[in-house]
Order: structure tokens, then sequence, then C-alpha cells
């Protein structure tokens, strides 16, 4: 899994991309729960298929426009 961080100042925007080979709602509901629980904050789930992800071994990508 890798939680990206994207958006511009102070309109920030989180989404969680897993890779799993189940696809279903039941998964996507569970994963935006436990998100919202842990950070208090909403995010996206983006289930992907299994390697889509790089093996790069970050965790927590900032991809956010400071300009």
């Amino acid at each position: 899994a890798r939680l990206v961080v994207s958006g511009e100042m102070a309109n920030d925007q989180m989404c969680l991309r897993v890779e799993s080979s189940e696809t279903s709602d039941g998964l996507r509901n569970q994963l935006e729960t436990a998100v919202r629980e842990v950070t208090k904050l909403r995010g996206d789930i983006e289930l992907l298929p299994p390697g889509a992800l790089p093996n790069d071994g970050r965790v927590i990508e900032d991809s956010r426009d400071y300009r």
C-alpha cells in the first residue's frame, strides 16, 4: 500500500493505493473506515492489481504542489 498526498496549497487530497486481488466494495468501505478512524480525515481508496505499485520502498508519497 502507498498513501499519496496531493493537491495545491491548503487543498490537500489523500488517496490510499492498495494492491489487492480482491476489488469488492466491501474491502474499499472497510479501508475507507480504517483510514478515517486512524487519521481523522477522509481519503480515497484505490484498489490496484498486485504488482501495480512501484517497488521503491516508499509508503507515503507527498505529491503536493507548493506553488
